[in-house]
C-alpha cells in the first residue's frame, strides 16, 4: 500500500515532469518565433483550430424531470430523508466531540496553536451549517412523506430552468487579438516565451533530482 508520503512524492514528480516538458515546448515554440517565423505561422494555423462548445453542452442542457417518479414514490423517499436529517442531528448535536476533532485536525495539517482558533471556528460554523441543513431537510422529509401536495407550491416557485445555452454564450465567441499581436510582435513575444520558459525549467529541473 502507498503511504501518504510516497503518494505526495508522486503527485509532485508528475507535476514537475509536467512542468518540464511544458518548459521545453515553450522553448521550441519561442524559437520558432524568433528564428522560423513562417514555420511558426504554419503550425499557428494547424493548432489554432475553432472547437465550438455549443454543441458539446448541448447534451448537458436538456431538462430532466424527476417530479412524477418522486411524487410516485414519496414514503419511502421522505422517511429516507428524515432517517438522514435524524442522523445528523444526533451526530452533531450529541455525538460529536469538538476538542477530539480540533486536535485531530492540528495534528494533522501541522498548524500552529494560533491557528487552532480558525480551525475551532470553521468547526463550529460546519457544526451550524449541518444542522441548519438537517432542520430544513427533516421539514421537506416530513412533507413529503406525509403531504406532498404541500410541496407543490413551493416547487412551482423554485423549479425554474435556466439555460446553460444563454449564459454561456458570450464564451463561445472566437477572439483574435492575441493572434494578431503574436504576428505583429513575434520576435519580442518570442523572447518573453523564452525566458519564461528558461526560469520553469531552472526551478523544476531540481525538483525531478
Amino acid at each position: 500500500m502507498i503511504t501518504q508520503h510516497a503518494f505526495e512524492i508522486i503527485l509532485w514528480r508528475s507535476l514537475a515532469t509536467f512542468l518540464v516538458v511544458s518548459a521545453l515546448a515553450g522553448a521550441v515554440v519561442s524559437l520558432l518565433m524568433i528564428y522560423r517565423p513562417a514555420a511558426f505561422e504554419r503550425l499557428h494555423r494547424i493548432t489554432s483550430r475553432w472547437i465550438s462548445t455549443r454543441g458539446m453542452d448541448r447534451t448537458a442542457d436538456r431538462s430532466i424531470s424527476l417530479e412524477h417518479w418522486l411524487y410516485r414514490h414519496h414514503r419511502p423517499l421522505g422517511m429516507l430523508v428524515c432517517i438522514g436529517a435524524g442522523y445528523v442531528f444526533v451526530y452533531f448535536g450529541m455525538l460529536f466531540d469538538k476538542a477530539h476533532a480540533l486536535a485531530h485536525l492540528a495534528a494533522h495539517l501541522s498548524v500552529r496553536v494560533q491557528m487552532t482558533k480558525v480551525l475551532g471556528g470553521m468547526l463550529d460554523a460546519l457544526v451550524l451549517l449541518s444542522l441548519a441543513g438537517a432542520a430544513i431537510s427533516l421539514f421537506v422529509g416530513l412533507m413529503l412523506w406525509l403531504r406532498p401536495s404541500a410541496l407543490r407550491g413551493l416547487e412551482e416557485k423554485t423549479n425554474r430552468w435556466v439555460s446553460l445555452r444563454r449564459s454561456t454564450r458570450f464564451l463561445d465567441i472566437p477572439r483574435h487579438p492575441v493572434d494578431r499581436f503574436l504576428r505583429r510582435h513575434h520576435r519580442r513575444a518570442g523572447w518573453l516565451l523564452l525566458l519564461g520558459s528558461l526560469y520553469l525549467l531552472f526551478l523544476t529541473v531540481p525538483l525531478l533530482t
